[in-house]
């Protein structure tokens, strides 16, 4: 790129973008290749995504007849692509998952967007059981939920689980997250759905498998806008944090967090791979057999429940529909994955509900959606249009 003027790159793009609706639009439609062709063409440049923020502000040039392509056009419009990472925006996931812009956010008054796409991710979860059923039970007083209870021999268990998550693109932008949930229950379920016998460690996940939400204790991030997303429309809890990943040589993936103040929040590890397939399937099988629940695919919805610290009212529900792609669960015992809390109240506290790991989840790259509650959009909605009288580049 020596001796290059960049500004001449993206004056280049700003009018590969013009040139190219004025081409594809000559029949009147703009459909899905088009719109991949016009991103193309953008290249993930300013000037670039100038360019479709004028196309898509000005709706008297052509009609865009595909949902879909004016969803993956908006997006590359407000969202750079991050460097390093694939585009994957226009995945068929997506295709019945449309963006539409953008509203303020009331907890730091910035731009966040109205619908909540991961375009990939790498996932991390470790489940275990936690010991001190009474206090999860305590934590979840008024919410409407209960714990799922996991029986083994003479003694009770709730399913607790760790989940560290590297959002790397989304409609937030990448960010980084951790959160401490335990699998619960509606109090008006049926007494037989809120009940698993312990077979072997994947009865944690059967328990999940037959319809049990993740109840959420604590969320941190690394970005504002995701934390305003989740504390404005999902009700949670979110504070800002810190996050470090490394896929190491031994094949496993360490993970750190902190909190704003870093403190240590939770670091562990976990297997990028899975050493014996075959036996992990069949224990998998009987687990769920012995629960009369199906086994779990790639692409799932799992329910979610949250409300703010110190609320003691009903619980929000939402849910996160995915697409894991490739998703790896096997058990573990605690020394494999090396599970520290830190002195952060909020993971000490977690800590203190006795939770033992027992099983490993890693999804290394995956789609989804948060699906938020309908009809919550009491904020002003913001779409970046584009002034048309102002000069062209």
């Amino acid at each position: 790129m020596l001796g290059i003027d960049r500004s001449v790159l993206l004056v280049g793009a700003y009018e590969d973008v013009h040139d190219g609706w004025e081409r594809l639009s000559r029949d009147g439609h703009i459909g899905m290749s088009d719109a991949f062709q016009l991103v193309t063409a953008a290249a993930n440049t300013d000037g670039g995504r100038l360019a479709l923020a004028e196309l898509l502000a000005d709706t008297g040039r052509s009609s865009i007849n595909d949902p879909d392509a004016l969803s993956y056009l908006r997006i590359a419009r407000d969202l750079p692509l991050p460097l390093g990472v694939q585009n994957h925006r226009g995945d068929a996931f997506f295709r019945s998952r449309s963006y539409t812009g953008l509203r303020r956010s009331r907890g730091h008054g910035i731009d966040i967007p109205l619908e909540f796409l991961y375009f990939d991710f790498a996932i991390v979860m470790v489940l275990g059981t936690l010991g001190d059923v009474a206090a999860v039970r305590e934590r979840m007083r008024g919410s409407g939920y209960e714990p799922v209870v996991v029986r083994r021999g003479e003694a009770n268990h709730a399913v607790g689980i760790v989940m560290v998550n590297e959002f790397k693109d989304t409609t937030f932008g990448p960010y980084n997250e951790v959160i401490f949930m335990a699998a619960a229950m509606p109090v008006e379920a049926p007494a037989p759905a809120k009940c698993v016998d312990f077979v072997n460690a994947f009865s944690l996940q059967s328990a999940l498998d037959r319809g049990a939400a993740t109840f959420v204790f604590k969320l941190w991030l690394n970005q504002l806008g995701p934390i305003d997303g989740g504390n404005d429309h999902l009700a949670t809890n979110k504070e800002l944090g810190t996050f470090q990943f490394t896929d190491r040589p031994d094949g496993t993936r360490e993970f750190r967090s902190w909190d704003h103040a870093l403190r240590d929040l939770v670091s562990g590890h976990v297997p990028r791979g899975m050493a014996d397939p075959a036996r992990m399937l069949a224990d998998y099988a009987e687990a769920s057999r012995r629960a009369a629940t199906p086994m779990s695919g790639a692409t799932t919805t799992i329910p979610v429940a949250s409300r703010p610290d110190g609320s003691a009212g009903a619980a929000t529900t939402w849910a996160f529909a995915v697409d894991w792609r490739r998703p790896m669960l096997q058990e573990v015992t605690p020394a494999q994955v090396g599970l520290q809390f830190g002195p952060v109240e909020s993971a000490r506290a977690f800590e203190r509900l006795r939770f033992e790991p027992a099983l490993s989840f890693y999804a290394p790259s995956g789609v989804g959606e948060i699906v938020q509650r309908v009809g919550d959009a009491p904020f002003e909605q913001r779409d970046r249009g584009v002034d048309l009288a102002a000069p062209r580049m």
